[in-house]
């Protein structure tokens, strides 16, 4: 499995767990902050507080340039290409 198919069933199963606690009585926007929490500690257990500090500073430049738009034509939910991921193997 290359890359790219890799990153498309991960993102794939994520948003049905997501949307499997929502529709167990989770709201929305509990799911997303949660979803984003275990993320974060998720980087900050494997490669640090500085390296994931220096990932996330760069977040807002690239939400603000379309990174993590999702694709309206042919789009299968997935949010950008987890540009993150790219920048913690290169910065470790």
């Amino acid at each position: 499995m290359d890359e790219h198919q890799q990153r498309d069933l991960a993102a794939q199963r994520i948003l049905e767990a997501m949307q499997s606690a929502i529709d167990e009585g989770a709201s929305s926007e509990v799911v997303k902050l949660v979803t984003l929490s275990a993320a974060v500690t998720n980087f900050v257990s494997d490669y640090g507080e500085e390296a994931t500090a220096n990932i996330v500073e760069s977040l807002p430049d690239k939400i603000r340039n379309g990174a993590f738009t999702r694709q309206e034509s042919g789009g299968n939910g997935e949010a950008g290409d987890a540009e993150t991921g790219d920048e913690q193997a290169n910065d470790s």
